[in-house]
């Protein structure tokens, strides 16, 4: 198993909050904010989410947040690989869900084969 490093930027109405990890490949990993090292949920409860950008160091790479209590998932995407860009300015565009306490940002990251 190799590691990578993840971060992703969750943004709201009223501003965004960065988070990251060293992520497993080939398993779920849980984000962090680099503020603090709070969870999502904590982090940012009750903001009202527009949109997330998550990259990576190499492979590919999914993002959920997910209610760690419930198990239900909210969103998915893909994230970028560092310097490839993405669409400007955010890989999330539309997603309009309220975060709950509860709520996890994890990342799926796969190696280059």
């Amino acid at each position: 198993m190799t590691t990578q490093a993840v971060t992703a930027s969750v943004f709201s109405g009223s501003g965004g909050r960065d988070y990251s990890a060293t992520a497993t490949d080939g398993e779920w990993t849980r984000l962090t904010s680099t503020i603090g090292s709070a969870q999502l949920g904590f982090a940012q409860t009750g903001a009202l989410i527009t949109h997330i950008q998550s990259t990576y160091a190499g492979g590919s790479q999914v993002f959920r947040i997910r209610n760690s209590v419930s198990q239900v998932t909210k969103i998915v995407g893909m994230g970028f690989k560092v310097g490839s860009g993405g669409p400007a300015p955010y890989s999330g565009a539309g997603y309009s869900i309220v975060l709950a306490q509860d709520d996890v940002l994890e990342v799926y990251t796969a190696a280059v084969a």
